[in-house]
């Protein structure tokens, strides 16, 4: 069965389908709630939009995934720039594309399949699998509802199910894989030789007026760093948790409410043959393979080896070869004839033929392992802390409207939401844009810090700081980026200058030298005189090799090699030296790489081609969808 499974499902869908087998889904309804309408527009798609909340939630994401790959390099200056704004709006307006076509091809995302995804999700999950207030209480912390999460889920599947059916079309002959695979593992031979800057920086230190002329002209790149001292308030769900107390009573009676799923289910492990008929097929299709079953049951009743049988005769290939054999499953976990009759059934007693839209099975259970009850004691913890999220919410979301609602009518302090909530105003600065640590270094607490309107003496709007922590603050002194004093930076001054110079002197001797060898001449005593010497660096990949600059290796493989000469190129290093590469070997990679070699390249090379196929489906779907972009959005 899960072999059928397996051959007609896309395999985006396999994996969680497969969860569903094995829980069902019968713990809530999708779309039970009403998603919340959207509200000003930043692009219209076709007759839908790209909503001002949903850019800047999503800003608030790239935000996220920013400082996670930057680290300290992060700034929230990034998300201020108009071109990460455009870039983060191009992908709504490219995925709200791809949903209208997938409605107009209407592609079709069953309940079952979400459901699936949800209940495969760790963050939902309990110490006995899938915990539905867990998920509901996760969702509420993010502000989220289930029917806009499944919603936003549905949505994330039907496009997995476009660019899946993208990927699908992507093709590529061995013939080319021969071609690229000797290109992409193509090697060179090469000779490297780098004139250093300071060879030519001069002797004598710039004079003052130079100095100051460089000053005045680059004063930006000389500032102090804008800071701020900030006062906050944050609530804290975990914290306002702690604070209450569960007595037993209400420990005793989650337990008895709890315990049909703090149980482990019944669970039974069953083997069975499986005779294939069409679930359509004609009635007398049907009779012959009931026969057939039939036919095989008899052979069991009178002593054949079941395990046997089932190697010769199922049509089950994914269990045959274990003689039958289909493990451990909980009820619910098969079709509904198929669950009834392996629950039903006593150890080690046969069925009759039993019909599913696969066929006809003949099923025997080999051994049940009861369902078992944790004592109270055991779960004792775990209920406490549940009880606690649970009524600590529905305050904590309380809170979280009065810290909004007091923040907001009393926007020049902070003094009446900390009375009101019996929270302590707490300070933090100075602090810059970057490089602080603990609650000055999330993102949405330096984007608020840094605001205009908070500089300018207001509250900021309450935020989200992480996963069940919402904040306000003011800023209470603010001092502004200045220049810094000449003196103080004139060493660096004369640094640059001295670079500055040596370096365009650098990069004239080596273009000279670069047209020397070009036109064939010797360049070794040229070479010499400034410092240098060409290196070898023999049988170089696309990979590189330790010491060999990325700019100097995109260049080695884009000079032309031919007829047995040597290409030459030169470039300007980021320090300021310059680069002269000389090619002096050409080696074609081995079209016959490994085979996992070849399998990861050909994957790799098949995404390329499912990436270029998507963005010309996208310039199509612009013009079957058209797309405005507001302008002055707020």
């Amino acid at each position: 069965m899960l072999e059928q499974i397996r051959e007609k499902a896309p395999r985006w869908l396999v994996s969680t389908i497969l969860v569903l087998l094995v829980v069902p889904f019968a713990l809530w309804g999708v779309n039970s709630y009403v998603q919340p309408t959207g509200n000003t527009a930043a692009a219209h798609v076709g007759d839908a939009s790209v909503t001002v909340s949903a850019l800047q939630q999503a800003l608030r994401q790239e935000g996220q995934r920013l400082r996670q790959s930057l680290g300290d390099a992060y700034s929230p200056e990034f998300l201020d720039h108009p071109g990460t704004r455009r870039a983060v709006l191009e992908r709504l307006i490219n995925r709200e594309l791809l949903l209208q076509e997938a409605s107009r091809r209407r592609l079709q995302v069953p309940d079952t399949a979400v459901a699936a995804l949800i209940q495969a999700t760790p963050a939902f999950a309990g110490e006995n699998g899938f915990d539905r207030a867990l998920y509901e209480s996760q969702l509420r912390r993010q502000g989220l509802t289930p029917a806009a999460f499944e919603a936003d889920l549905r949505s994330s599947l039907a496009l997995q199910q476009i660019e899946s059916g993208l990927a699908e079309t992507a093709f590529m002959s061995a013939a080319e894989l021969d071609e690229l695979a000797a290109l992409w593992f193509e090697r060179r031979d090469l000779r490297l030789a780098t004139i250093d800057w300071q060879k030519f920086a001069p002797a004598a230190p710039p004079d003052d007026a130079t100095i100051q002329a460089y000053y005045d002209a680059h004063k930006a790149d000389f500032q102090t760093a804008e800071q701020v001292r900030v006062a906050y308030l944050e609530l804290s769900l975990d914290a306002m948790a702690g604070e209450l107390a569960i007595d037993d009573a209400m420990l005793q009676k989650r337990y008895e409410e709890l315990k049909p799923e703090l149980g482990s289910a019944e669970q039974r492990r069953v083997r069975h043959i499986l005779v294939r008929v069409a679930e359509d097929a004609t009635p007398q299709a049907v009779e012959q393979a009931r026969l057939k079953a039939a036919e095989l049951r008899a052979k069991l009743v009178a002593g054949a080896d079941f395990a046997a049988l089932a190697k010769a005769e199922s049509a089950d290939p994914g269990s045959a070869e274990q003689g039958g054999d289909l493990g451990y499953f909980t009820r619910g976990g098969m079709t509904a004839a198929f669950d009834e009759a392996a629950f039903t059934l006593a150890k080690n007693t046969l069925s009759e033929p039993i019909r599913t839209p696969f066929g006809f099975h003949l099923l025997e259970v080999t051994d049940i392992k009861p369902g078992a009850v944790p004592p109270l004691a055991e779960v004792r913890d775990n209920l406490r802390q549940q009880l606690q999220r649970e009524l600590a919410e529905e305050r904590f979301f309380a809170a979280a409207e009065t810290l909004r609602s007091q923040s907001f009518e009393h926007p020049d302090t902070l003094e009446p939401a900390a009375k009101a909530l019996g929270l302590q105003v707490q300070e933090i600065g100075p602090i810059a844009r970057s490089g602080n640590t603990g609650i000055a270094a999330n993102p949405e607490f330096l984007r608020h810090a840094f605001s205009n309107d908070v500089i300018g003496g207001e509250n900021s709007e309450v935020f989200e700081t992480g996963s069940g922590r919402y904040a306000v603050l003011r800023v209470t002194d603010h001092t502004p980026a200045a220049p810094r004093p000449l003196d103080e930076v004139r060493a660096d001054i004369v640094l640059r200058l001295r670079q500055q110079d040596g370096a365009a002197a650098a990069r004239k001797a080596g273009e000279a030298l670069l047209e020397k060898l070009q036109a064939g001449e010797n360049v070794e005593a040229l070479l010499k005189q400034h410092g240098a010497e060409f290196k070898a660096l023999p049988d170089v990949g696309r990979e590189g090799t330790e010491g060999l600059p990325a700019a100097v290796l995109k260049q080695a493989f884009a000079l032309p090699v031919s007829d047995g000469k040597p290409g030459h190129g030169g470039l300007a290093l980021d320090d300021g030296s310059y680069a002269i590469v000389t090619v002096t070997g050409r080696h074609a990679g081995a079209a016959a790489a490994d085979a996992q070699t070849r399998e990861a390249l050909r994957t790799q090379l098949l995404a390329i081609r499912a990436d270029q196929t998507l963005t010309e489906q996208l310039t199509a779907l612009r013009a079957r969808y058209p797309v405005r972009i507001v302008q002055n959005q707020p």
